[in-house]
């Protein structure tokens, strides 16, 4: 899961990298409503501390469609599960382990740390 994981943070930082560039820096000027990204805040599971949240204003804002947001690690995949309690919990456990690699990629960009 979590190579799968990976794989699609690295979609999303291509696609942030084309669309909004130096979207990982501190200094970088507001865009709309948003600003620079606070990882100690970053929160993949809500629409305004997530990475879009942050630097647009509004997970909303971004110029995707849901499947794209999903595909480039934005959003978490709706797993198929029959048990209710099964599929909060693996939305919960993919939306910290996204929290978690989005603040990786920052913290490495924000260092000057080249991607492995």
């Amino acid at each position: 899961m979590l190579s799968d994981l990976r794989a699609r943070v690295d979609l999303g930082v291509a696609w942030l990298d084309q669309h909004h560039p130096g979207w990982w820096r501190t200094d970088r000027p507001r865009d709309g409503d948003g600003g620079p990204i606070d990882v100690d805040n970053l929160s993949m599971s809500n629409t305004c501390y997530c990475v879009l949240g942050q630097l647009l204003g509004s997970f909303y804002r971004a110029t995707i469609t849901l499947d794209e947001a999903v595909a480039y690690g934005f959003d978490a995949a709706t797993p198929a599960m029959p048990e209710e309690g099964e599929w909060m919990a693996a939305m919960r456990d993919e939306f910290e382990a996204l929290t978690e690699l989005w603040s990786q990629v920052i913290e490495r960009r924000r260092a000057g740390v080249s991607e492995p």
